[in-house]
C-alpha cells in the first residue's frame, strides 16, 4: 500500500514537492543510520569490488558521470592519461568516447583488470601501496587519482612517486569532510558516513582548508578546485560547507 502511494505521488501533480521531501528526508535519515550494505570486518579489495558493482559494473552513476564530465573537460586531445585505481573502467570508457587521448590504467583486483581487459581498455595489475615507478613507462599529461588517496595508508608517498611522470598535473577528487552533513553528524555522535561497505575504507580526510595546506606542504600547487557533489544552489557559493566532494588539479612546485 505505501508503494502504491509513493507512486501516486511521484505521478501527481505535486511530483516536485514530494520528490524534494523525500530526498530531504533521506539526508536527515543520514544523520543517524549506518549504511544496509556494511560488511565490518572486509578487507579483500575483490569483495569491497563485487559488492559494491556487482549491478551495475561498467556503468557510471549520475555523480559519477557527473565527475567523469570534470575529467574529461579537464584533459585535452592527445593527452596521455592515466588513471590510478581504475576498477571497471568505466570512468575511462567515458574519457576515451569524448576525447582522443591515450588512456592507461591501474588497479589492485585482478578481477578489476580483468574486466577492464575484456573491455578494451590498457589496464595493468598494480597495487600502489607499493613502489609504483616500476608499473609507469614515460610521462603521462595527467595522472587520475580519483577517490583514491582517501584509501591509502600513505597518500603523500604516492603523490611523490608521481612527480617524476607528470607534464601537467595530478587530477585528484576526494570527499570533502567539512561538508554539512558531516558535520551535523559528528554533532550527533557519529564519524562522518563516507563509506560504503566497511568503515575501514577510508584512512585519510582532507576539508577543502586541509586539502590545499597539505598539498602545499607536498610542493604542489593547487590550481583547479571543483565543486562538483552537495548542496545545488549553495556548494558554488560556499563551497567548504555545501560542497560533498571536490575535484583538484594538482601541479608539481617543486624545482626538477
Amino acid at each position: 500500500m505505501l508503494t502504491t502511494f509513493k507512486k501516486s505521488l511521484r505521478e501527481s501533480p505535486i511530483r516536485s514537492v514530494y520528490l524534494g521531501l523525500a530526498n530531504g528526508f533521506r539526508q536527515f535519515k543520514r544523520l543517524f543510520i549506518y549504511p544496509k550494505t556494511a560488511q565490518v570486518g572486509v578487507s579483500d579489495y575483490d569483495v569491497y569490488w563485487d559488492t559494491k558493482l556487482d549491478t551495475n559494473i561498467g556503468q557510471l552513476s549520475p555523480w559519477r558521470r557527473k565527475r567523469a564530465q570534470i575529467f574529461t573537460d579537464l584533459v585535452s586531445d592527445g593527452d596521455r592519461v592515466l588513471d590510478l585505481g581504475v576498477g571497471d573502467g568505466a570512468l575511462l570508457t567515458y574519457m576515451l568516447e569524448r576525447k582522443k587521448i591515450e588512456a592507461f590504467g591501474l588497479d589492485v583486483s585482478p578481477k578489476a583488470v580483468d574486466f577492464c581487459k575484456a573491455h578494451g581498455l590498457n589496464v595493468v595489475l598494480a597495487d600502489i601501496n607499493k613502489p609504483i615507478s616500476d608499473f609507469l613507462s614515460g610521462q603521462y599529461d595527467y595522472i587520475i587519482c580519483s577517490e583514491i588517496i582517501e584509501h591509502l595508508p600513505d597518500p603523500e608517498g604516492l603523490l611523490n612517486s608521481l612527480r617524476p611522470f607528470i607534464r601537467k598535473g595530478i587530477i585528484v577528487s576526494i570527499p570533502n569532510t567539512g561538508y554539512y552533513q558531516h558535520r551535523l553528524r559528528l554533532l550527533f555522535g557519529r564519524f562522518p558516513l563516507q563509506w560504503v561497505v566497511t568503515p575501514g575504507e577510508h584512512l585519510r580526510f582532507w576539508t577543502l582548508t586541509d586539502f590545499r595546506w597539505w598539498a602545499g606542504q607536498l610542493n604542489f600547487r593547487v590550481t583547479r578546485v571543483i565543486p562538483y557533489e552537495g548542496t545545488s544552489g549553495l556548494k558554488d557559493a560556499w563551497p567548504s560547507l555545501f560542497a560533498a566532494a571536490f575535484v583538484y588539479v594538482l601541479q608539481n612546485n617543486r624545482a626538477s
